[in-house]
């Protein structure tokens, strides 16, 4: 078949393989250019198929020689479906890692069920014996409380007051008006259940408990903090109530696994990413594209790779961390500059018209957008007609587990 994007609704509905093939290796040829450094051994990440997990996984492997095992919940191609971008990125990455003196396995599962916690444990049993660090890099729309059976969903919401901004509409290139009401209490309830710092400490915890961890263990977690500029949906928002809920659960685990392991559970600040949400985030397109225009023209652009890849190296296992008063690592620093934060902010109060869709910035922001998707990937020919079935052949090895198979 010949894959072109499928958009609805500001949603992707399918990928294309090629293009995300090539987005791997883009990522590989990029990292091995970027400085080694003395990192951990066996690194499990949940949600490693994708932004800033993938990113972690592709630094730690090529810049660490780090072995690894994912865990992602992966749409698989079926038919005329052509799967989600992570399940071939987690194919490819496989495919760049064979000839390396590593171990990495991929598992297809719900990172949030007991059945996955336990083959998970099993693997690591098998193949490491231990882990030394644990990524927690999870981003659901959904957790199933298995007490209770029922899928429980999160919402992106303000609280208190509608959040009133604009997006841009992917299929139209038009910026439009958007708006989201305000999160009942349950809805906020939700969304620290499913956002939150629980699963995590679950992971940590059974881990601990079956006696994998290593000394010296590190466990992190991704968060955003920003500023006023997305301040509404982010700290003020729902999603900010499940991120103080993830930072209480840091310091919970900190205190255990410094007493057991001399070990550190971690939060760290990320700077604004492209992500397959950005659009429904009143602002958030406006004001990643204005970010990404000024700090290119500034020189302190990074790319998703090359932010992890320094979290890594300089402050996880450097001696250049970034701290703020409550203990978070602050890789975020580039982009909270105050005097950056005051330019942007003048910046989106303006009346936006063509100027802004020329922008470098907002160029950059449609592109990745289109290219965690496989689509717009320059050196793809987007006519090539595409077998799905013969990839999945030429690429699925016994490194990647699907657990979610009917």
């Amino acid at each position: 078949m010949i894959i072109k994007p499928s958009i609805r609704s500001n949603f992707f509905t399918n990928s294309n393989p090629l293009g995300v093939q090539k987005m791997v290796n883009n990522y590989i040829e990029d990292v091995k250019k970027l400085p080694k450094y003395k990192g951990p051994k066996n690194v499990l990440i949940i949600g490693g198929s994708s932004g800033y997990g993938l990113a972690s996984r592709i630094s730690l492997a090529f810049a660490s020689d780090a072995n690894t095992i994912n865990v992602s919940f992966e749409s698989i191609p079926r038919g005329s479906k052509t799967g989600s971008a992570g399940y071939w990125n987690n194919l490819f990455f496989q495919d760049a890692v064979k000839d390396l003196n590593q171990k990495h396995f991929d598992f297809n599962a719900d990172a949030f069920i007991p059945e996955t916690k336990k083959a998970i444990l099993e693997k690591i049993q098998k193949e490491f014996g231990q882990i030394d660090l644990l990524i927690y890099s999870l981003a659901s729309g959904a957790r199933k409380n298995v007490e209770t059976g029922e899928l429980i969903r999160s919402s992106i919401k303000p609280l208190g007051k509608p959040a009133v901004g604009r997006t841009i509409d992917i299929k139209s290139m038009h910026v439009e008006p958007l708006t989201v009401e305000p999160a009942t209490e349950q809805e906020t309830k939700d969304t620290v259940f499913v956002m939150g710092g629980g699963d995590w400490s679950d992971w940590v915890t059974y881990l601990d408990n079956a006696g994998v961890l290593a000394k010296d263990f590190k466990t992190i977690s991704y968060t955003y903090i920003g500023g006023k500029n997305t301040d509404a949906i982010y700290r003020s928002g729902t999603i900010g109530q499940a991120k103080l809920d993830l930072e209480a659960t840091a310091d919970r685990l900190n205190t255990s696994l410094k007493a057991k392991y001399n070990g550190e559970a971690l939060i760290s600040s990320s700077k604004a990413i492209v992500s397959k949400a950005s659009v429904f985030i009143p602002q958030m397109p406006i004001y990643v594209s204005y970010l990404f225009d000024e700090m290119t023209k500034n020189g302190t652009h990074e790319t998703t790779l090359e932010h992890k890849h320094r979290l890594f190296k300089d402050m996880i296992y450097g001696n250049n961390r970034i701290l703020d008063e409550n203990g978070r690592i602050r890789l975020d620093h580039l982009e909270m500059d105050s005097k950056l934060q005051e330019r942007i902010n003048e910046l989106m109060h303006k009346d936006i018209d063509q100027s802004f869709l020329d922008l470098e910035g907002t160029k950059l922001f449609l592109d990745e957008f289109y290219q965690i998707n496989g689509f717009n990937v320059p050196g793809v020919n987007t006519d090539q007609e595409i077998d799905l079935d013969a990839l999945q052949t030429t690429y699925k090895t016994d490194k990647y587990l699907d657990l979610l198979a009917d």
